[in-house]
This record gives structure tokens, C-alpha cells and sequence, in this order.
């Protein structure tokens, strides 16, 4: 019998596991859970040589207790380890390459588009049409620039430049003709559409002047958004392609695929989402919300209201923003920041001034400078593997609470400090107390300071 198991192999479940795996997947990308499984792969790849290891392990140990040979890898699996490593490494730095901007490096754009299709022969249609106010009015292109002002009168004026893909004149004189489009009334909204059949060879950049105070909805599936001086609320969709916005008298809604956000002077509230290159926000009067991927420096700069921003990486809250922000994928600088604050991050170097209110953060792998303002609120810093300096103003009153693991603590405030064991603590009273500060870093320094 024992004769018989050593040579019994019994086949791996790797396999199955891998099938159930992207099965769960497919099924997460067909509910939106996750956005695509190339962003799962470049992420997450390693979970499965964790879970190929733990596999393979389970099975030793089964086969040991059975009396079994051992399944091993094999000269294939070797092969597969190999050349799976290399594509999820080189997964893992694609995600971070500015795809949308190295197409534009190597001009694969419009002229390869048309070029695809024959002759290049623009022409531009005009047309002026009241509409009925008091509904919003929408604008679709498949391919094309986008651009609203304000109106002088009460219409609505309409500028259409077209580039057409054709293999003669009169096709493109044809082609013409049927895209002249005009505003049709759908419920509440003004439609105008430019992305049926007849508009798919071609380019349509569209010039827009629409009373002031109409909301207006814009969309185009590859090209840049402009709008200005607007008294009423503004959504903007590009998948490919950079938004701007200003003078805003009215919500701001914008949704990116590998463009840049420009936002400035907004009375109301703005919401960025998708994928984001480049973000510069101003002058907002309302509450701003970014969530998505941000690729490049998101700058911040005024913003009245409740500031939140979710990436993969950084879940940050706070309250206003009287100064600036500048935060790209190494770092967090600002200045005069309101809080409470609630910041959870990895691997970002944190650097705040003029920060008041209470404050959370967690943060790993870099350090974390916080110069605090009076009154102070109460301060909570997690930060794995990484320094710590609070500067808190000479004259203010406050409770230490603090520990490094494997580092040591400072202060220039009078506080009972251990550095003699593995676990460094600082406890005290400043003052006449106040707010508890709680610091906690591991194989780092804390810096405790007068301002």
C-alpha cells in the first residue's frame, strides 16, 4: 500500500481556485465594484502568488500526513513563475505611466483618425434657436471640442466646426448636409445631439452661447470642455480629453477619463470623478468632493466649505481651506487648513502648517510634520515606520500621550520621557492641559516642539 501512494500524485486545486478567482472577478467588473480587471491585475497580482504558495503548501503538508509524493512545481510552473512576475511587475509600473499624455507624445490622434478613413475637409455650420428657459439644456458629441459662454440675447447660438473622414468631396458635402443638427425638446431638456451614425466619420467642435443663467449638461466621448460665466449648474463628461470651468454661479460636476481638471471661481458646490491627470481648484464657495484616480498634482487653493478626496490610496477629509494644498503621490503639503481633519494614506511625506482643530491621521513608510495653530483640538497620529514632529505653539495647553517602537522621543516641553526600553514613551501635562495629543510611530522618531 505505501508502495502504491508514493507513487499516487494527487492533481493540484490551484487551478480551479484560479477559475473560481476570475470568475468573482468578471463578476465584480460586471457589477462596476472594480473598474476594470486591468486595474485589479496591476494592484493585486501578488495576492495570487500568495495564494499559489499557500496552495502548494497545504498540499506538502496533506501529502506528508497521507504518505503521497509531494506534487511539486514542476520545470512549467517554473516557467509560468517567471513570466508571470515580469507581467505583473511591468503591469504594476504601467499603472503609473501617463498613457494619455504618451499618446499624445507619439501624435496618435486625430490626423491617424482621418487618415483612416480618407480625405480631410472641414466645413461649419451656424444656426441661432430660442429655446424655452427654465430647462436644462444638454449637448452630446462622439468627437469634438466643446466650449459655452453666456449669450448676448435670448437665443441660443450655435457654431459647429466640422472635419470630415472621406474618400471624396461630394461624399463629404453629403456628409454635411446630415449633420446639421438642431435642439430638440426631450421632457425637460433641450437635446443637442451629435452622435448618431451620421457623425461617426468626423470631428465637431462646437462653439456655444447660451443664456446666462440655463444649466447646461456636456458630453463628449474625446475632447477638451470649456465653460464660463455661467449663472446656473454645469455637469461635464470627457473620456478623453481636459475640462475647465470658471465664473460659476451654480454646482460644477465633472467626470474625466485621462484628462486634466481646471476649476475656478465656483459659487456653489464641485464634484471631480473618474481619472484625473493634472487638478487645479479655486475659489470655491461650497463643498468640494474628489473622488477617482489622480495621477499627477491635484493644487487646491480656497475652498470654503467640507473638502474630501479618495483615491486607491488617500481617504482626506477636513473641514476648509482658507490656503493651499498641493498633493501628488509622494506627498501632502498645505497651509491654513480647517479641521477636524481625517487622513488615512501610505507611503505620502505629510507636511501641514497652520493647522487647527482636531486631527487624525494615519500614515506609513515616510514622515508626518504637523505645525499646529491655537486653539489646538485633539491630535491623533498613527504612523508605521516613520517620523513624527508636532510644533505646537509655546504657550499652549495640552496632554502628551506618545510612543515609538524601536525609536526614540524629544520635546522641548517638560514631559516625563522614557528612551531606555524598546518601546520609547512620553507622557505629561503642558501648561494648564487641554486637548490629548497621541502620537504613535514605529522604528521613527517623535518630535515634540515649540512653535
Amino acid at each position: 500500500m505505501s508502495n502504491e501512494n508514493s507513487y499516487y500524485r494527487r492533481h493540484s486545486i490551484f487551478g480551479p481556485l484560479v477559475l473560481v478567482g476570475i470568475g468573482v472577478l468578471l463578476l465584480l467588473r460586471n457589477m462596476g465594484v472594480i473598474p476594470s480587471l486591468g486595474w485589479w491585475f496591476s494592484r493585486y497580482w501578488p495576492v495570487l502568488l500568495i495564494v499559489w504558495g499557500v496552495t502548494k503548501l497545504l498540499e506538502q503538508i496533506w501529502a506528508r500526513q497521507k504518505g503521497y509524493a509531494a506534487p511539486g512545481i514542476g520545470a512549467g510552473g517554473v516557467v509560468f513563475l517567471v513570466f508571470f512576475i515580469m507581467i505583473g511587475l511591468g503591469a504594476s509600473k504601467a499603472r503609473n505611466v501617463n498613457w494619455s499624455g504618451l499618446g499624445d507624445e507619439i501624435n496618435f490622434g486625430d490626423d491617424n483618425f482621418f487618415g483612416m478613413f480618407g480625405g480631410r475637409y472641414e466645413f461649419t455650420n451656424t444656426f441661432s434657436q430660442t429655446i424655452e428657459p427654465g430647462k436644462q439644456v444638454k449637448i452630446m458629441v462622439g468627437r469634438g471640442d466643446l466650449s459655452v459662454t453666456p449669450s448676448p440675447d435670448d437665443q441660443t447660438h450655435v457654431v459647429v466646426h466640422k472635419v470630415l473622414a472621406t474618400d471624396s468631396e461630394s461624399s463629404a458635402k453629403s456628409m454635411n448636409d446630415a449633420t446639421n443638427p438642431k435642439f430638440e425638446l426631450q421632457g425637460n431638456v433641450w437635446l443637442l445631439d451629435m452622435t448618431n451614425s451620421n457623425f461617426t466619420h468626423g470631428r465637431f467642435n462646437v462653439d456655444l452661447e447660451i443664456p446666462k443663467n440655463f444649466p447646461v449638461a456636456l458630453v463628449t466621448r474625446r475632447g477638451d470642455i470649456h465653460v464660463s460665466d455661467r449663472g446656473g449648474n454645469v455637469d461635464m463628461e470627457s473620456n478623453r480629453g481636459n475640462i475647465s470651468a470658471e465664473n460659476i454661479k451654480g454646482n460644477t460636476t465633472l467626470q474625466l477619463e485621462r484628462g486634466n481638471a481646471t476649476v475656478k471661481h465656483v459659487d456653489g458646490n464641485v464634484t471631480v470623478g473618474g481619472s484625473v491627470r493634472e487638478t487645479e481648484i479655486a475659489d470655491i464657495t461650497g463643498t468640494l468632493a474628489l473622488n477617482g484616480d489622480y495621477w499627477n498634482t491635484t493644487q487646491l487653493s480656497h475652498v470654503a466649505k467640507q473638502v474630501s478626496f479618495k483615491s486607491d490610496r488617500t481617504d482626506l477629509q477636513f473641514a476648509s481651506l482658507e490656503g493651499d494644498l498641493t498633493m501628488d503621490r509622494g506627498s501632502l503639503h498645505a497651509n491654513s487648513l480647517a479641521g477636524p481633519l481625517h487622513l488615512r494614506t501610505s507611503s505620502k511625506n505629510i507636511d501641514l502648517e497652520q493647522l487647527g482643530g482636531d486631527v487624525q491621521i494615519e500614515d506609513s513608510n515616510a514622515p508626518v510634520e504637523l505645525h499646529l495653530k491655537a486653539p489646538l483640538g485633539k491630535i491623533d497620529v498613527d504612523n508605521r515606520r516613520g517620523q513624527i514632529i508636532v510644533d505646537v505653539p509655546e504657550n499652549a495647553g495640552f496632554q502628551v500621550d506618545a510612543q515609538s517602537s524601536n525609536g526614540n522621543i524629544e520635546s522641548d516641553f517638560d514631559l516625563s520621557i522614557n528612551n531606555g526600553r524598546r518601546d520609547a514613551t512620553a507622557r505629561g501635562t503642558v501648561g494648564k492641559g487641554g486637548p490629548q495629543v497621541r502620537l504613535r510611530t514605529e522604528r521613527g522618531t517623535i518630535h515634540i516642539r515649540k512653535e
